[in-house]
């Protein structure tokens, strides 16, 4: 078929009402240039067009964003990229990843949405693009609290980054604790005698947060084992980024989503075989 007959054929099938896009917005089942059925998740295998293009973002000025030409505004004290990405995902209604491209002056950033929410960015400002999902990360267990063993310990910034309500030692516990310490010899000892008078059973787990680049001293090893006898234990590993932090930003929790992931599925873990031994 030649480009003539090309042309003709896709304004014939205009004239004639034919939907161009059947199916979802990523994976239609006729390629909207050729009319071949033969497609792949991105381009048609018959001709190589591309079949889904990327969710078009421009920021135009102040509080006002538009996604695909649909105008609207980001309200004061919003996150941007939240609201913005959660405009896309309501536009889209799709279960895979999406394609964004997003236009803020002369910076350009490219952008996959995932499903749950969460992004990865590249380009001017991928720091400012990439993040965590909309919903809340879920928490270890239902009410638990976050409660540092020692000052220093970490357990501020670790119940906000874990969306769990952080409490004091010297509270009345109203539900199972989530115990944070630092992985050294002297306050894991502190630990065991914080066990000790709230019992096994009100703690969830124990967050070892490691003091220092690489592996712990023996004598902290040795006593991380002896926790690790009467509760869960979660190791958390030295995080570069969280240090001199004073305040958890939007950008600083998305570039630590994966480590909290994983002390988040650690938590649950831990908590599940807490709860078939008991």
């Amino acid at each position: 078929m030649n480009r003539t007959d090309d042309s003709r054929t896709r304004a014939e099938r205009a004239h004639a009402g034919v939907r161009p896009f059947q199916g979802t917005a990523t994976r239609p089942l006729s390629c909207p240039m050729c009319g071949s059925c033969r497609v792949g998740s991105r381009f048609c295998t018959e001709c190589s067009a591309e079949l889904t293009p990327p969710v078009l973002v421009t920021h135009a000025v102040g509080p006002v964003w538009a996604v695909n030409g649909h105008v609207f505004t980001v309200a004061a004290g919003e996150d941007h990229r939240r609201t913005v990405l959660g405009a896309v995902a309501r536009l889209v209604d799709e279960t895979e990843p999406v394609r964004v491209v997003v236009t803020d002056g002369f910076r350009v950033t490219k952008v996959v949405l995932r499903p749950d929410g969460s992004s990865v960015a590249e380009g001017d400002d991928a720091t400012g693009w990439a993040g965590p999902g909309v919903q809340p990360v879920t928490p270890a267990q239902p009410r638990a609290s976050v409660v540092g063993v020692h000052a220093g310990a970490g357990a501020s910034t670790w119940a906000l980054l874990l969306d769990l309500p952080e409490a004091q030692l010297t509270d009345e516990p109203t539900g199972p604790v989530v115990l944070v310490c630092r992985s050294t010899p002297a306050v894991l000892n502190a630990a065991k005698a914080v066990i000790h008078a709230l019992g096994t059973a009100a703690v969830s787990a124990v967050l070892v947060v490691a003091d220092a680049p690489g592996k712990p001293v023996p004598a902290a090893a040795r006593e991380q084992r002896v926790l690790a006898g009467a509760v869960p234990v979660v190791p958390v590993p030295w995080l570069p980024r969280l240090r001199a932090v004073a305040e958890i930003s939007p950008q600083l929790a998305g570039q630590l989503a994966r480590p909290v992931q994983r002390v988040t599925k650690a938590l649950l873990g831990a908590q599940s075989n807490k709860e078939k031994a008991e």
